[in-house]
């Protein structure tokens, strides 16, 4: 019996412990939402050959993109500072809207390391030069929702492409 309420004490109280709560993270980032009146297939191998084109060992010096990975549906590539001390993650997800042949876009840029929150603007340039590099910005139909919560420094944001 001792053994039965020993058991049953252990279980309830394992029930209560709390479990660790991740930290917070400190990585600056950006996400947005793009809305294109083109085919997903259009917006992709747009953004995979300026991608590719904004790759330095293709020409590109200025420019640090490399393509990770592409498929139909995402797209994964990395940015990298000119003095290489800094690196950020993007992806980009593809959906088909219901409006006939358009696309919908979920975009983000991510820093990797301990940096500061406040990027002005860096992560929200890495998509957006992509974007208008590739002519997709002015394109028919191209819609951009993002705000300073979702893309941290979006306010600040002076982008040179």
């Amino acid at each position: 019996m001792k053994t039965l309420l020993l058991l049953a004490g252990l279980v309830i109280l394992g029930a209560t412990v709390p479990t660790p709560v991740p930290g917070p993270t400190y990585h600056a980032f950006c996400r947005t939402l793009w809305l294109f009146a083109s085919t997903c297939e259009d917006v992709s191998t747009r953004l995979v050959q300026q991608i590719q084109a904004f790759n330095p060992l293709f020409g590109c010096e200025k420019c640090h993109y490399t393509l990770v990975s592409g498929t139909p549906l995402c797209i994964n590539a990395n940015h990298t500072s000119m003095d290489g001390l800094t690196r950020e993650n993007l992806t980009f997800a593809f959906s088909g809207t219901v409006m006939a042949a358009g696309c919908r876009v979920t975009a983000q840029s991510s820093s990797l390391g301990f940096t500061s929150l406040l990027d002005d603007g860096l992560n929200y340039c890495n998509l957006y030069d992509l974007l208008s590099a590739s002519g997709l910005a002015g394109g028919l139909g191209f819609m951009e929702m993002t705000n300073e919560w979702a893309c941290l420094g979006y306010g600040l944001a002076t982008c040179k492409v």
